[in-house]
């Protein structure tokens, strides 16, 4: 008779695993709280239930497979391998057990064991309201939910002024309304992947996190295999081992975020599952030739994992496609060489804005090169070819151009030159352009800083010259050291208007300012 499994989780990121089990000739069965959910199509059997709701969960995990029940329990890129837990201990089913998965969910309970067995991670604290920082958590400090991932709710703070602001937000965010500080650990940080059976741990996959935008922890992307030397690498597993052990894990999957801080690597967290952000389904299988995730459903199933050496060796890089406030208008993009995967997470008539978390991001890309230069290159031009552009209509696009915060950041840095512009003619890019097709002379000195895709502010001055929104002057010869003249630009065609709408927003935020003038007529 054949295997039957069931996913908690029917979205994008569970997608590998229902289509791997369906390959296998295994039954599936499916639960997600949205009855519409992407995955629907590679069940056999769906179930619409909350994944908080473990009750409900397990009397649809007993009447599934025409009621003989499921043969393994399974999640990967969800908040709730506890729920997972608790639904193969309710059904004698192999898995991780629910006080380990406990202690893998509750960042305070995890900090707690690291702590017992010595494993390096931060110091730090649980906080009430009304709670001080304790002095045994030197600053600056991270803020964060007790009980969520994604980056919700987590926060840098390096003042205790901004405590409580900090607090309110992560607890926010967290299943049961607590928050907890730690010390910021300062260093680049890594993303490993494990199959855990007993006392043996099998190493998966080792990435590279690409972490942007303080205070925030927004990940651009990452980058498998990592570019780490062997020596850091095995410091790494190390560590990610001694977490495991540390937690009680010892059936299933692990997936731990590790930083390499000036004094050794340090445990950021340890989830009992793998990854998600299209590590373990898409990115690795990708460079390694290896599928994780079947190893991973195959323990939850009681059985060996099977072969997980390595028979490809390439590099995949994934990026983000980070978006502005607004109203997407128009999103698509284009298949390049090297480019395996564009996932779109928005569509004409969603609201976006610029991510506070990893949840909000508005897209990513999937490139895969024999090498870490050539897979970051075309995960790259793969941004580049994406064009989201934002409806000219909606005014949130305009009061953040019109902004100055710190963040959400400017997408180029404001420089010397811009800052006297601004300061002689206060720019407010909301009003839109007031001539269609302007001319614009680029200053010779124009800053060479660059996008999250990769492009210059002349490259998308050029750009949209080609998309016909404006005409370049060549022969201004400014430079960007003058008074704040720009050439043969006068104050009614643009003046500071357009260079804060590219600054602040790139190329979303000119091409809005561009359309803007035209929208309101």
């Amino acid at each position: 008779m054949a295997k039957s499994i069931f996913i908690l989780g029917c979205g994008i990121m569970q997608i590998p695993a229902l289509r791997l089990a369906k390959q296998q000739g295994w039954h599936t069965a499916a639960a997600d709280g949205n009855p519409q959910a992407p995955g629907r199509s590679y069940c056999d059997e769906f179930f619409p239930i909350d994944l908080k709701d473990t009750d409900a969960l397990i009397a649809a995990a007993k009447t599934s497979t025409s009621g003989r029940g499921p043969d393994g329990v399974f999640t990967a890129g969800t908040d709730f391998s506890l729920s997972t837990a608790i639904i193969a201990e309710a059904l004698g089913l192999p898995g991780h057990s629910v006080e380990a998965a406990r202690r893998a969910t509750d960042k305070t309970l995890m900090r707690q064991s690291f702590q017992a067995a010595g494993v390096p991670s931060p110091p730090f604290a649980e906080l009430s309201a009304g709670q001080s920082i304790p002095n045994t958590v030197p600053g600056p400090w991270v803020v964060k939910p007790v009980d969520s991932m994604g980056a919700r709710g987590v926060v840098r703070i390096d003042s205790r002024a901004e405590l409580d602001a900090a607090l309110a937000e992560a607890r926010a965010f967290s299943r049961s309304k607590r928050a907890l500080i730690e010390s910021c650990m300062e260093g680049p940080e890594f993303s490993l992947d494990a199959l855990v059976m007993g006392d043996k741990i099998i190493r998966c996959g080792l990435a590279d996190r690409h972490i942007a935008y303080p205070p925030r922890f927004i990940e651009t992307g990452h980058t498998i295999p990592s570019n780490a030397d062997a020596e850091t690498a095995e410091a790494l597993w190390e560590l990610f081992a001694q977490g495991i052990r540390a937690l009680g894990l010892h059936w299933g999957a692990a997936k731990g975020d590790v930083k390499l801080t000036p004094q050794g690597p340090m445990i950021g967290e340890i989830a009992a599952r793998l990854s998600g952000g299209y590590m373990s389904g898409w990115t690795q299988p990708a460079a390694s030739g290896t599928e994780p995730t079947l190893g991973a459903i195959r323990l939850a199933l009681g059985l060996d994992p099977g072969d997980l050496l390595p028979n490809r060796n390439l590099v995949c890089a994934e990026r983000a496609l980070i978006a502005i406030d607004g109203t997407v208008k128009q999103i698509d993009g284009a298949t390049l060489p090297g480019v395996i995967e564009i996932f779109l997470r928005c569509r004409s008539g969603d609201k976006v804005r610029f991510p506070r978390n990893n949840v909000e991001k508005a897209g990513n890309v999937l490139a895969v090169g024999a090498s870490h230069s050539e897979a970051q290159a075309r995960a790259q031009a793969a941004l580049r070819a994406l064009r989201l552009e934002l409806n000219p209509a909606d005014a949130d696009t305009g009061t953040y151009l019109d902004a100055s915060d710190a963040f959400p950041p400017n997408v180029f840095p404001t420089g010397e030159f811009f800052a006297r512009l601004w300061q002689s003619h206060p720019p407010h890019p909301s009003r839109g352009c007031p001539i269609k097709n302007p001319s614009i002379a680029i200053p010779a000195n124009l800053p060479e800083h660059r996008d999250n895709a990769g492009r210059t502010m002349r490259d998308i001055i050029l750009l949209l010259q080609n998309e016909g929104r404006l005409r370049v002057l060549m022969d201004a010869g400014t430079d960007t050291n003058n008074n704040g003249t720009l050439g043969n630009i006068t104050p009614e065609q643009m003046r500071s208007d357009f260079w804060k709408a590219l600054v602040r927003g790139g190329m979303e935020g000119l091409r809005w300012y561009l359309d803007r003038g035209g929208a309101l007529e």
